[in-house]
């Protein structure tokens, strides 16, 4: 018998198995689950991170705008 016509018959018979179709089922959705946590991770981070760089950037203009004797009111304006 080739190769591919074992593999066929190897397939076939792992197929026919309710056990281990049961396993691939399972495998196939913790690593879909795991794709899907990661991914809503990297998310999270990255709003995370665009949130800490305007807040950044902000302090830096309060800063620019405090130095040229803004009011607190006049920044305010400015920021919304």
């Amino acid at each position: 018998m080739t190769q591919p016509n074992k593999t066929i018959v190897m397939l076939r018979t792992l197929s026919a198995d309710e056990k281990t179709k049961q396993e691939t089922y399972y495998r196939e959705k913790r690593l879909h689950d795991e794709a899907s946590a990661l991914s809503s991770a990297r998310e999270e981070g990255l709003a995370e991170g665009r949130a800490e760089g305007r807040a950044d950037r902000d302090n830096e203009l309060i800063e620019k705008w405090r130095k040229k004797s803004y009011t607190d009111e006049q920044i305010k304006e400015l920021l919304s």
